[in-house]
């Protein structure tokens, strides 16, 4: 993900909830970043319409996407131009 942009991490976030929960820990370490930094990319994916959920565990929060197939289509393609954006002219 380092070479992805900020935008494009949050996005990333947003792509791995989408077919899975995921603890607050396994998250930040999947996108290497930290809890509060995580805590952000939440509220930005909230921000554009994901409904996103958490629960608390025994071993910390876990977090949900519950309208994965509303935004799914959406999320993939704006990742999929972060992906292949570049400053470089073909």
């Amino acid at each position: 993900m380092n070479d992805l942009s900020e935008w494009g991490k949050i996005l990333a976030v947003g792509e791995m909830l989408l077919d899975q929960d995921f603890s607050a820990d396994g998250l930040c370490s999947r996108a290497g970043v930290s809890v509060a930094t995580l805590k952000r990319y939440l509220a930005e994916l909230r921000h554009v319409g994901c409904q996103i959920v958490s629960r608390r565990e025994s071993l910390g929060w876990v977090y949900r996407l519950e309208n994965a197939e509303a935004v799914r289509v959406i999320l993939l393609r704006w990742l999929d131009l972060e992906r292949r954006r570049t400053l470089v002219t073909q």
